[in-house]
């Protein structure tokens, strides 16, 4: 991996690299938050902590971790539409959260001995 924040996952049938940390990722959450401008990530992990995250929260923190972590926009609309829209958020939530603390903490697998 080539970022502290990236987190390399197993879901949706296969192992993928999220990455909220990446320069790009990083400017869109600036200027457009995670549901709207000003909302910030902090802010979208303490809805995760407190059980009041919504589907697009989801949707949205698995999107951008996926693009930042370098899957096309084509693969991530693939994967999103077959794991996350429609289905239910338990597992998803989960992952999503996952990616989430990344930002904050980063790969905490790294840090295992």
């Amino acid at each position: 991996m080539t970022s502290k924040t990236s987190r390399e996952l197993t879901w949706a049938g296969g192992t993928h690299v999220f990455n909220l940390g990446d320069r790009w990722v990083r400017r869109v959450l600036e200027y457009r938050g995670i549901r709207h401008p000003g909302d910030t990530p902090a802010m979208c992990a303490q809805r995760f902590e407190a059980g009041e995250y919504s589907d697009l929260d989801i949707d949205r923190v698995l999107e951008l971790g996926l693009l930042g972590g370098g899957a096309s926009e084509k693969d991530v609309e693939n994967l999103l539409d077959q794991h996350v829209r429609g289905q239910p958020v338990a597992d998803n939530a989960t992952v999503a959260y996952a990616v989430l603390t990344a930002l904050f903490v980063g790969d905490v697998a790294e840090g295992a001995a």
